[in-house]
């Protein structure tokens, strides 16, 4: 799978017991001529969330005619959102990642054309 951080930012979390709050705001457009599937995801310090699960987004475009996919090239403002919890106090190396989908073959994806993208992370207490 192919996978490129697209941002990582380090953000101080001031407590273990707490949950992360993260949110991508952004433009997200996927174009491609056969099946294809990307996927927009956090990290936090290189690991996908385990608790309770991954944050994810993905666009998945169906096979469809050749001449309809080839010019298909729509940018939507779109939003990654979720919470992660068991991720320990300190230095917290937070990225917004795009890779592909399990068994799906890879497309043009394009993030943040011509539009403001925005990163929130926020510290939730339990």
């Amino acid at each position: 799978m192919l996978h490129s951080a697209l941002q990582d930012c380090t953000f101080t979390k001031l407590r273990s017991d707490s949950a992360l709050r993260v949110l991508f705001s952004g433009s997200l457009r996927l174009k491609c001529k056969s099946a294809c599937c990307q996927r927009w995801y956090f990290t936090f310090n290189g690991a996908e969330c385990t608790g309770p699960l991954p944050i994810e987004s993905i666009i998945y475009l169906d096979q469809g005619s050749p001449e309809l996919n080839s010019t298909i090239n729509i940018h939507r403002t779109s939003s990654v959102e979720g919470l992660c919890e068991g991720v320990k106090a300190g230095l917290v190396d937070v990225a917004v990642w795009v890779g592909t989908c399990a068994d799906y073959p890879r497309g043009d994806a394009s993030t943040g054309w011509n539009s403001v993208s925005r990163i929130i992370i926020e510290e939730l207490p339990k």
